[in-house]
């Protein structure tokens, strides 16, 4: 059997020296030795991501590596009470909130139906006429789409979007119930996020976590639903463990819970207040200028201090209320208006000095806010509303950023919540037999097609906008229906309204206005103000 052979280790140049060095001076050697060894551990330290140092100025730092229910669950009753606070008592939490609510939702996210006309095989009058049908069941249904008859469907997204700024999460419950009040079954129960917990002492099958039901492939099955809100003190007469298990998907396979929050983390069950990032520095900032306010407060009472070099006379002042050598002399204890008061002898007064809030007040609130608005993806001049420090350049850049935000939760509520609503309530319009639609239910993605109009931006430099769209549409790169749902409009609406006024001004014999001029007819122009290229030519020379 051949043997295996065993290479020796190569001896380097340097370990020869190092064996020399130990024959003549053991005491270099070890030297040698030991500052080797030092650079090969300076070599590893400097190999590694220094975020995972373990340094003396790092060495507090040790997060814990837990899944995303075991970091978020236990602390999430604090943290949404915080946030809670924080909106309802912090000016710039609650302004924050206030101008999300009315930036992404404002007036209400309407739709416009848009059904696949080439994958139905329709023309497109019949796509027009089933479009025109779906809204007008929308628009009739809206009002009274609250299940407690408060609230109508845009004011249901302004609370979804609120819910979720504070709690991070809530729950929207459709359910159909008759009533007088109301055209279609169909109804929401909005759900705030405290009432989803686990039972106490419940005992089930299948995983159970923080009211949110798993079966063995981790897809949720069921929720269980409080039917008071835990902090309903005084007020609530069910029993503590009044829960109730809501599955997940009825048995046609629709929902029966729409659990809406941001997932940050794959496997997370419960969502986390948006304002969570920045709550350390909301109230350490409201606690500053709390303490700044107070300070300011006393300073604006009016104080003098008396001193005197007569420690006995400072003293015996204390016990009488006159002194000096005279009965008609008595302590000055208040001033009053165009008042002479003379001093006791080797007394003088005293004004304190009071430098609050001082130069650095403004830039350490605007620093601490700027930090705010960038841990929550916001500028600052939509955190604060002070647009004192900004130009047509800085505003449009703030704009912008403020613009992709604000749509990015436009497209969520559009995704989450009204796209659902909008499928549910077609299939019951279908089923009264409202909707002229051929099987319905075998093509309903197809027919339940729709594009949600968010409120329309405003325009920093409206003049220059609407130049830039007039452009963008005649070199073919936007259209109508863009440029319209940009300001918040359906474009055919605002076709059909601009026919109606131009027959109502023909009719009463007013000049229509036009502008068909192309981009190079209008820059032709511009060139020749005259309309002529002489005159034009000889305005130049001038």
């Amino acid at each position: 059997m051949r043997e295996r052979r065993v290479d020796a280790p190569r001896v380097t140049l340097g370990d020869r020296i190092d064996k020399l060095v130990a024959v003549f001076s053991p005491g270099a050697a070890l030297r040698r030795a030991l500052y080797r060894d030092l650079l090969t551990h300076r070599g590893r330290r400097l190999s590694g991501y220094r975020a995972a140092s373990s340094e003396r100025l790092k060495a507090y730092w040790q997060p814990g590596g837990g899944s995303p229910d075991f970091d978020i669950l236990s602390d999430l009753p604090s943290t949404r009470e915080r946030s809670r606070d924080l909106v309802r008592n912090d000016p710039h939490a609650a302004g924050l909130a206030d101008s999300i609510g009315y930036n992404v939702v404002g007036t209400g996210i309407r739709p416009q139906a848009r059904p696949d006309i080439d994958a139905l095989g329709l023309t497109e009058k019949e796509g027009a006429a089933f479009a025109k049908a779906a809204e007008r069941i929308w628009r009739r249904w809206s009002p009274m789409a609250d299940y407690q008859e408060k609230l109508d469907f845009d004011e249901i997204e302004l609370l979804v979007i609120r819910q979720i700024l504070e709690n991070g999460e809530v729950l929207v419950v459709p359910r159909y119930v008759e009533s007088p009040h109301r055209d279609y079954l169909l109804s929401l129960e909005v759900i705030e996020a405290d009432r989803l917990g686990t039972p106490p002492n419940k005992k089930i099958a299948n995983e159970l976590r923080d009211g949110i039901e798993y079966n063995e492939a981790g897809q949720v099955v069921a929720y269980h639903i409080k039917k008071t809100h835990p902090g309903d003190y005084g007020f609530g007469t069910r029993p503590v463990d009044d829960y109730v298990r809501v599955p997940a998907w009825n048995s046609l396979g629709k929902r029966n819970v729409l659990h809406l929050f941001p997932v940050r983390r794959p496997g997370q069950s419960r969502g986390v207040p948006f304002f969570a990032p920045a709550m350390d520095l909301f109230k350490h900032l409201a606690d500053y200028i709390e303490g700044e306010l107070v300070a300011m407060k006393v300073a604006s009472y009016f104080a003098v201090f008396i001193t005197t070099e007569n420690p006995y006379d400072a003293a015996q002042g204390r016990y009488t209320r006159t002194s000096g050598t005279g009965a008609d002399y008595k302590q000055i204890e208040g001033l009053e208006q165009g008042a002479v008061e003379y001093l006791a002898p080797g007394q003088k007064i005293e004004f304190p000095k009071h430098d609050r809030p001082g130069i650095n007040f403004d830039p350490f609130v605007e620093r601490v806010l700027r930090g705010i608005g960038a841990s929550l993806g916001l500028p600052y001049e939509m955190l604060t509303k002070d647009f004192s420090k900004t130009n047509y350049s800085s505003a449009r850049a703030a704009l912008i950023e403020a613009v992709k935000f604000f749509g990015f939760w436009q497209a969520w509520i559009g995704k989450k919540l009204c796209q659902p609503v909008w499928d549910a309530l077609m299939e019951e319009a279908w089923l009264r037999d409202e909707l002229p639609a051929r099987d319905f239910l075998g093509r309903k993605q197809e027919y339940c097609r729709v594009r949600w109009i968010a409120p329309g931006r405003p325009w920093v430099d409206p003049l220059k906008e609407a130049q830039a769209s007039r452009e963008g549409m005649a070199i073919n790169v936007t259209t109508l229906a863009d440029e319209c749902a940009a300001q918040g409009y359906d474009w055919e609406e605002v076709l059909e309204q601009r026919a109606r006024e131009n027959a109502k001004m023909k009719e009463l014999g007013i000049p229509i206005p036009s502008d068909k001029k192309s981009g190079a007819d209008r820059r032709d122009a511009q060139d020749d103000p005259d309309g002529g290229g002489g005159n034009g030519q000889k305005n130049r020379r001038r």
